[in-house]
């Protein structure tokens, strides 16, 4: 039991002290072979023999006799098999690929799209692999591939089943299949490859493992909810029959009963979500499979804290490891691994998974778990600090820990041997070179996953691998003091803007008031001397010259305050993007479905008999309440402390969003009764229009003054301390001439001028004096960069900044939240912030400069604000992140 007065001395004890990223000023690089630097300044260095794999491998099985390891490369865009064939030296790869996207399959052809997770040995060389979103599972020879059956879920009163994890009674020869989408298992004979039985798991059914007699099979569940429609919704009349917006925040007394909300179509009542404590919620599932024919569930065990005072979120139980005498499962959000007595099915123990100094944040993000026999170790992929945590199972105690690629997400042990899969592997590197994109510049192609292979490490060795983990993640604390910030700075004011890299908007500029910069102008499209690209079959636009500012704002601001040449995404793309800068570091749940989504094999249906099905999110992008944290997002944390703050169109991009024409003023329609966190519920504007392409972005820089005018300054109110604001229209979409966007650069500019209305505004506010901006992208996937695909743009405006000065210092998203929360007063949210460099750099303490800001026109040709389309009856708008768009993007350059 955790004692209150205890955790907060921790908090205040490891705030008390400055930690910062092992980078320093040196840039990202994946280097195989030797020590890789993230983005954001962590370090890997996988330990073992590495070979690469299809991206996201996020599923890994090893042959009985130990000759092959499998694992299941998730995405996202391309899908397969990796192989790794050790029955002789040299150990070789292997790739069975899936057919992509855009492909079409002959009428004879098996027409396989997608892979997820679930992958189980029937023998030697006989493999099981779960499809998920075509709801089959397939077994194939090894190594050839080829197809020997395929087991289908969707028959009988199944539907829209999504195949997931996989166990496997090699007696029996029983196939357990968790269905996601159902909240259920399939159970097949694989002697009659006939299904016999399906059993209802708790919700969103995740890892599956079956005890040595077969007797038993446990299922994890990181769902908190079942979700139902908003009644009446009709995906085809959303504008009539949706809600403009979500129907409560989590938790509260509206979301656990209900309430009435009104559409355009008249009142409804909105079911509510229910305790999320329940049995089914955050729980194992321990189902008796005696008789497989006739499978029951014999009890539920819920795993770490409930959702309540300690706990904002669940605990996401995402992995799970079964002996003889004990069940263990990592709870993801928590940080921990709750061991349940195999015979009495009561919690035996909570294994803590900390950090030295560093033991109030959380962070270390627990996933896939492995109990080596031989040496009595339980071994945790601890995918957030890109390391295998070794346990001592007959103590619980944590005996140290192995480097790791970037995101382990599995891990297997056979013989003594210690099998890793990771997810994003060595990272991505540069998508383009000083003057051109690479062949293959969209960052989801780049994407490679990792195998690791090794013996298990001596517990001196054991020793010196756990000490390199420390340094790689800068979990050592320095020896001087954190670079003090402006005790000036009250207000902080954080704008989230869509999908950009550093060099092709700052790219172009040279050096900075002291030394050149790292930017490749050829690269630069959006820069001083842009660049119009033609839309390919559009009516050609005569221009009268070739090169345009399309961001005169934003190189004003680089020339007048700060900004950094060294700064970084931590995400890829949307989803995880918008999760990372609210502080709330993706789990496995939504790493793992967004890598899915992103090729198109995991999809939001309405109206659907799978309940799962309505929290498939795709590529939108907002924070759920299962993959609520420990310690919540910033949302939980500012009010946590006492911050004021207001939101201005983040975190509306929930699933099933509809985003249809005329669905003003906030762009959105919802069909299911999925909330919002509850700080963020009643701290957000119902004016203002979050991600929509049809709606200009000088709409949004309106609503946002208008806002301030109504709510602050004529009511002589005092500004909250933080504003959040989401401003995307830099994301691009197809020209609308008729609408005011000649060109897909149009959008850019767009977005550059209400950027610079929005600082205008506010440096003519009496809050100017007090005030630091901090703008950035959510990702960077929308353009290329020759230093890493993950660099974007960072600008930090504030009579405080220094004038015409780049950070140096290798800084991503935390390091962004870490200087808010420094100005703010406050401590940090978890590990990420805790532990990263900040942008302390960017700052002085004397000689401000309190001039107002006057916003730069765009050139005419490029984009004229007044003929921008009210979001009157627009056209439909891009999804967002839609992949299909984006890859447009990237073949458009190469041209």
């Amino acid at each position: 039991m955790r004692i209150p007065w205890i955790a907060a001395l921790l908090a205040a004890m490891a705030w008390a002290q400055d930690y910062r990223t092992p980078a320093g000023i040196r840039t990202a690089v994946r280097r195989p072979g030797a020590e890789s630097i993230l983005p954001g300044g962590r370090m890997i260095a996988p330990h073992g023999r590495h070979f690469p794999t299809g991206p996201g491998a996020f599923g890994l099985a090893i042959s009985p006799d130990g000759a092959f390891a499998v694992t299941s490369d998730g995405g996202p865009n391309r899908y397969s098999l990796t192989l790794l064939d050790m029955t002789s030296e040299p150990w070789q790869t292997r790739t069975l690929a899936t057919k992509r996207r855009n492909e079409k399959a002959e009428s004879d052809e098996d027409d396989w799209r997608s892979v997820f997770m679930g992958l189980q040995f029937a023998g030697d060389r006989r493999l099981f692999a779960s499809e998920g979103n075509s709801g089959r599972v397939r077994e194939i020879a090894i190594p050839s591939g080829r197809v020997e059956s395929l087991y289908h879920l969707n028959q009988g009163p199944w539907r829209d089943s999504y195949s997931g994890d996989l166990a496997y009674d090699v007696r029996r020869q029983i196939l357990y299949v968790v269905d996601q989408a159902n909240f259920r298992v399939a159970v097949f004979d694989t002697r009659t490859r006939r299904m016999i039985a399906s059993v209802r798991t708790g919700r969103l059914p995740f890892r599956a493992g079956l005890s040595a007699d077969g007797r038993r099979l446990y299922v994890t569940n990181v769902g908190m909810f079942e979700y139902k429609p908003v009644p009446g919704a009709d995906p085809k009349r959303a504008r009539e029959t949706g809600l403009r917006f979500p129907a409560f925040g989590f938790p509260s007394k509206e979301a656990e009963t209900g309430a009435r909300r009104s559409t355009a179509s008249g009142e409804v009542d909105i079911p509510g979500l229910g305790d999320p404590n329940v049995d089914e919620s955050n729980s194992l599932c321990v189902i008796d499979v005696e008789n497989p024919a006739v499978p029951r569930v014999a009890r539920f065990v819920r795993t770490g804290e409930p959702v309540g005072v300690w706990s904002a979120g669940g605990s996401s139980p995402s992995g799970l490891a079964v002996t003889p005498s004990a069940i263990y499962v990592s709870n993801a959000n928590q940080d921990s691994v709750t061991v349940v007595d195999a015979i009495t099915l009561r919690t035996r123990a909570s294994i803590e998974l900390r950090i030295e100094g560093l033991e109030a944040y959380r962070g270390v993000l627990p996933i896939g778990l492995a109990v080596d026999v031989l040496s009595g170790r339980l071994l945790v992929a601890e995918a957030g600090i890109n390391s295998i945590g070794v346990i001592d199972i007959s103590s619980n105690k944590v005996m140290g820990r192995i480097p790791a690629g970037w995101f382990p997400s599995s891990v297997a042990a056979r013989e003594g041997k210690v099998f890793v899969a990771s997810a994003k592997g060595l990272g991505t590197g540069p998508n383009a070179t000083m003057s051109a994109p690479l062949p293959q510049s969209f960052q989801a192609e780049l994407r490679r996953g990792l195998i690791s292979v090794y013996a298990m490490p001596f517990p001196r060795v054991l020793q010196v691998l756990n000490q390199q983990v420390l340094t790689l993640n800068g979990f050592k604390p320095q020896t001087e003091p954190a670079p003090p910030l402006p005790k000036e700075i009250r207000h902080v004011v954080v704008i989230v803007k869509e999908n950009r890299t550093y060099d092709e908007v700052f790219g172009d500029i040279e050096r900075d008031r002291s030394a050149e910069l790292r930017g490749a102008p050829e690269l630069a499209r959006f820069g001083r001397r842009g660049w119009i690209v033609p839309e390919p079959g559009a009516l050609k636009i005569r221009l009268e010259k070739k090169f345009y500012n399309i961001t005169p704002n934003h190189h004003e601001f680089a020339h007048r305050y700060a900004f950094s040449d060294n700064f970084y995404a931590d995400s890829e793309v949307s989803v995880d993007g918008h999760h990372w800068i609210v502080g709330s570091y993706p789990n496995a749940w939504t790493e793992s479905s967004l890598m899915a989504s992103y090729g198109g094999q995991k999809d939001f249906r309405f109206p659907t008999s799978a309940p799962g099905r309505l929290l498939f999110a795709q590529s939108n992008s907002s924070l759920h309440p299962e993959e609520q944290l420990e310690q919540g997002a910033i949302w939980h944390h500012l009010e946590r402390h006492g911050v004021t703050f207001r939101n201005y169109g983040e975190g509306l991009e929930l699933a099933g969003v509809v985003e249809d024409p005329g669905e003003m003023p906030t762009g959105a329609r919802y069909l299911t009764n999925v909330p919002l966190p509850d700080p963020l519920y009643r701290n957000t504007s119902r004016e203002y229009a979050q991600y929509n392409m049809n709606i200009p972005d000088q709409y949004r820089a309106a609503q946002f003054i208008n806002d301030i005018e109504k709510h602050f300054v004529q009511p002589g109110k005092e500004l909250p301390r933080f504003l959040f604001i989401h401003l995307p229209n830099d994301h691009m979409a197809k020209p609308r001439p008729e609408d005011g966007y000649p060109f897909s650069a149009s959008f850019v500019a767009d977005n550059d001028y209400a950027l610079g209305r929005i600082v205008e505004y506010l440096s003519k506010s009496p809050w100017w004096k007090n005030m630091a901006i901090f703008v950035t992208e959510d990702d960077a996937q929308g353009g290329v960069d020759h230093i890493d695909s993950h660099r974007t743009v960072l600008l930090v405006i504030s009579p405080w900044a220094k004038r015409n000065y780049a950070s140096r210092t290798n800084v991503s998203f935390p390091g962004l939240l870490k200087t808010a929360f420094r100005l703010l007063g406050l401590p940090p949210l978890n590990l990420y912030d805790a532990t990263a460099a900040d942008l302390s750099d960017c700052f002085q303490s004397a000689n401000p400069d309190f001039s107002p800001y006057e916003a730069i026109r765009p050139e005419p040709e490029i984009f004229v604000p007044e003929k921008a389309k009210d979001p009157i009856d627009p056209a439909p708008s891009p999804a967002m992140d839609d992949p299909a768009f984006l890859r447009e993007q990237h073949r458009q350059r190469k041209q």
